[in-house]
């Protein structure tokens, strides 16, 4: 079944190809013969409360530099195509959330969405781990900067953190007496006007950072990240390493919990984060991670996510 793929990202020309999760799956696209299509989520537009885009038909190669040749941008329906990939990197800012309220326009009887715009709107990936407290370690949201302040006292050691960041962006680790609290707690809250994240240091983060990728609800791969020696992060792109990671029992209990959670939200392809034991965080807008398990696993975990985005595909076109 050849099926047209619109691939809604951050501008393909910039990525790199031997990391980014969204290559490969542009990749086994092509490689089935599907058509891709790629946009910038500012090319969305509502005409008469229809959803379209202005994208380029892409061919992919794994030549970096040379890995995307395209086509002039031309318009299409977007109730005409048969998926749509929202694979745009956070921040979630405004101009995100005004492509989401348009991609809800999107008939999803007939388009296969990954991951659908209201899922990834309402599913904050800060906030939606919040739905199973029992999963966190002690945790806090509030602007309010002399509660804030009690949280970091009575932790002693915590992780304040922006709700709308990405990447280890903002991600501050504080210690009660530390001189520096109120001035990082007012950058942060911008002088208690915004909500930040208050998290319990979890000293195990220098062991790693453990992201688990499920496909619908299910666990379909793991890969461990740990942080350099002077930096609590553990995301690649600023210094963390990634190793290779299998699943425990407590990995499992989760993946149970957050699953059908997920797949009922139409979020189809999530990664989340497991700091000794504990969920720290659900990422939903633009998962990372696929080619680095791959590499350790020897699998190829976009082959999985193409398959059931055919079967999906599929069940939809004889609906």
């Amino acid at each position: 079944m050849a099926l047209t793929s619109v691939f809604l990202m951050d501008p393909v020309h910039g990525i790199d190809i031997e990391a980014d999760s969204t290559f490969v799956l542009m990749m086994e696209a092509q490689d089935r013969g599907h058509t891709v299509y790629v946009a910038h989520p500012r090319d969305l537009e509502l005409r008469q409360g229809d959803p379209w885009v202005w994208a380029q038909k892409t061919t992919l190669q794994r030549v970096q530099g040379e890995h995307a040749a395209q086509e002039a941008p031309i318009e299409l329906a977007l109730n005409q195509v048969d998926v749509v990939y929202l694979r745009k990197d956070p921040p979630f800012d405004e101009a995100f959330l005004g492509s989401t309220w348009i991609l809800d326009r999107v008939d999803r009887s007939r388009v296969v969405c990954v991951n659908d715009p209201q899922g990834v709107r309402d599913f904050n990936e800060k906030l939606s781990a919040l739905h199973f407290p029992e999963l966190l370690p002690p945790s806090m949201v509030s602007a309010n900067r002399k509660n804030l302040r009690a949280f970091i006292e009575r932790e002693e050691k915590a992780v304040v953190k922006p709700l709308m960041g990405a990447g280890g962006a903002g991600i501050v680790l504080l210690e009660h007496g530390d001189r520096n609290i109120g001035s990082v707690l007012d950058i942060l809250t911008q002088e208690g006007k915004v909500a930040i994240e208050a998290q319990r240091y979890l000293p195990d983060v220098t062991a790693g950072d453990k992201r688990i990728v499920l496909l619908d609800g299910k666990p379909i791969g793991a890969i461990n990240r740990v942080p350099a020696a002077d930096d609590i992060r553990a995301n690649m792109h600023v210094g963390g390493a990634a190793h290779g990671s299998k699943r425990n029992e407590r990995d499992e209990d989760i993946c149970a919990r957050l699953g059908p959670e997920l797949s009922r939200r139409g979020l189809v392809f999530v990664g989340f984060d497991v700091i000794g034991g504990w969920l720290t965080e659900v990422n939903v807008t633009s998962p990372p991670g696929l080619q680095e398990i791959n590499r350790f696993d020897n699998v190829r975990l976009e082959a999985q996510i193409l398959d059931w985005v055919a079967a999906r595909a599929a069940k939809l076109a004889k609906a």
